[in-house]
């Protein structure tokens, strides 16, 4: 997983039936600026309606937000970055116990106990 939250397109990357497919600049089939490599704790601290609003639309919806938020915990464990370290301590208490789980073994990743 490394520092992906969602695999889309890493999917579209490797997919073989994408081998032979032509590129194109049609804007329906373009990145979202603002989804491109987004700020992990952004993500991570995401609420429900603001994940509607934002990935309205997108296979990411498919993941739900605790999904993406857990993925979101654990790509900050995965970076190595210890900037994240107080934001991952705030989510030890968060409601959602994937969330909470994932922030202690990215805490434990990066070294914090």
């Amino acid at each position: 997983m490394g520092t992906h939250v969602f695999g889309c397109d890493v999917c579209q990357d490797v997919c073989p039936w994408n081998r032979k497919a032509p590129g194109t600049e049609a804007s329906e089939f373009q990145p979202r600026k603002e989804l491109v490599n987004p700020e992990l704790q952004w993500l991570a601290e995401m609420k429900a309606e603001e994940f509607r609003e934002v990935f309205r639309g997108s296979p990411v919806r498919r993941t739900k937000l605790s999904g993406m938020r857990r993925n979101a915990v654990i790509a900050m464990g995965n970076s190595g970055n210890r900037e994240f370290v107080s934001t991952l301590a705030s989510l030890l208490k968060d409601n959602d116990v994937a969330v909470a789980e994932s922030a202690a073994w990215a805490l434990r990743k990066l070294g914090r106990p």
